[in-house]
């Protein structure tokens, strides 16, 4: 017992560390939502600008996926957690000290940036250290943790705002992580075997990078799995991230701080629901059936949030916990993803997927806002009708999302050997069994 100590201590304070770092990108990503008003005054920005600047961070992040799951799978998670935990640093600073909008740009294109290798470091880092029967449900502790961060951009951000400012809890988010870069560069061990010598890094690195991505662009199994999780993910980050609140204030006139609280029991929703998904996904051998059922309930929420004739209180509350349960999808989707490809270029396959989701949460942000600032009155605030006629966005995405799960292949839970040669185009006959 007291051999493994050093194994355990290793792996679970490398891995709160890393999940501490992943936190407070969910919290970069959805803190314009509770900022919204007071962002757009001091900025003076519309609804469309406003847009604009929040889908910085997810552009920028999602430009840099590829390249992040490449480094990542190269030089390891320690030297690109801890460089790109500077980076974000330095955009929440940027964002504090903001005086126009082109200068407040800055803010999330950095954030997106750094976050970029975030999200991979961690997910590599899981894949390293802990076994794969438990895959689905550290990713889904992973995914909960991290969603701490989303839920103190809710309520709480908006309970800070009345004491206060913006600037001031984006200046006191910087000095975090600051201190979280320095955390990762002490704590984190890219290797579960602490001993053993690094293999050397292969040469003609370029045109293995480009081998990677050709082969998990080529693999056809893999993107029935993009859709459905862009169809759960990337409208549900969309809508949290910015738009969830204002829909409220502005088509209900209720208070931002009473609007937060929807956005953040989605988010507490979304947390809770990735852990237990996992859990039930690795308990069951199966992962299909749950990309079915949450692709299933978010197109679902999506048509009643557009069309049907809720009101906040409980049917609006439920339909906001509604979408945040199906994004809980992603902790399935990226176990999937995982098992499809081998685990050398397991970093590469979850950030191209990564890559979807925040791509699509950068077009639904900005043009949601363009059809708001389009079919409101001339006069005045926007009303609810056009934030119904905006909410047809993320109804489109989620379709074609619940048309990928119908067609994602079932993995049982099995890792594809290292050694596969091609993409695997059958399911297997059933789950291992002894």
């Amino acid at each position: 017992m007291s051999a493994d100590r050093p194994f355990h201590v290793m792996r679970w304070s490398g891995y709160t560390v890393l999940t501490a770092c992943f936190l407070s990108g969910f919290f970069y990503r959805f803190a314009p939502a509770t900022f919204a008003q007071s962002l757009s005054a001091s900025l003076g920005a519309s609804a469309a600008q406003l847009g604009v600047l929040a889908a910085w961070h997810f552009w920028v992040y999602t430009a840099a996926q590829i390249p992040a799951g490449l480094l990542v799978d190269r030089w390891g998670t320690r030297l690109c957690v801890a460089a790109g935990s500077f980076v974000t640093a330095m955009g929440a600073a940027a964002q504090a000290t903001a005086h126009n909008l082109l200068q407040a740009s800055l803010g999330p294109v950095l954030t997106g940036l750094g976050l970029s290798v975030v999200f991979v470091g961690v997910m590599k880092n899981n894949a390293v250290w802990f076994s794969a029967r438990h895959y689905g449900a550290i990713t889904g502790l992973t995914m909960l943790l991290a969603n701490v961060g989303s839920v103190l951009a809710g309520s709480p951000s908006a309970w800070l705002l009345h004491h206060l400012s913006w600037r001031t809890i984006f200046a006191s988010a910087a000095v975090i992580s600051f201190l979280l870069a320095g955390s990762v560069v002490l704590l984190v061990r890219n290797r579960s075997d602490a001993t053993a010598v690094p293999a050397p890094r292969p040469a003609g690195s370029s045109a293995g990078a480009w081998r990677s991505i050709r082969h998990v662009l080529g693999r056809r199994e893999l993107w029935p799995v993009y859709w459905c999780t862009i169809g759960t993910n990337g409208t549900f980050y969309a809508f949290s991230g910015l738009w969830g609140v204002p829909v409220l204030t502005d088509g209900f006139h209720l208070s931002n701080s009473h609007a937060a609280l929807y956005t953040t029991l989605a988010l507490a929703t979304y947390g809770i629901g990735s852990f237990l998904i996992g859990l039930v996904s690795d308990r069951l051998g199966r992962r299909k059936p749950l990309l079915l059922a949450s692709s299933a309930a978010a197109l679902a929420g999506w048509l009643l949030l557009g069309l049907a004739p809720w009101r906040p209180g409980w049917s609006g509350l439920a339909l906001y916990l509604l979408v945040g349960l199906a994004a809980a999808q992603v902790t399935v989707s990226f176990a999937t993803l995982k098992e499809l490809v081998p685990n050398s270029i397991s970093a590469t396959v979850l950030a191209v997927a990564n890559t979807g989701v925040f791509a699509a949460s950068a077009v639904i942000q900005p043009l949601f806002g363009w059809i708001v600032d389009l079919t409101h009155p001339a006069a005045g605030q926007p009303d609810l009708h056009s934030y119904r006629l905006a909410l047809l966005l993320p109804v489109a995405f989620s379709a074609v999302g619940l048309l990928g799960a119908l067609r994602a292949t079932e993995t049982w839970c099995r890792n594809v050997p290292e050694d596969a040669p091609a993409p695997r185009t059958t399911q297997p006959a059933g789950p291992l069994t002894g």
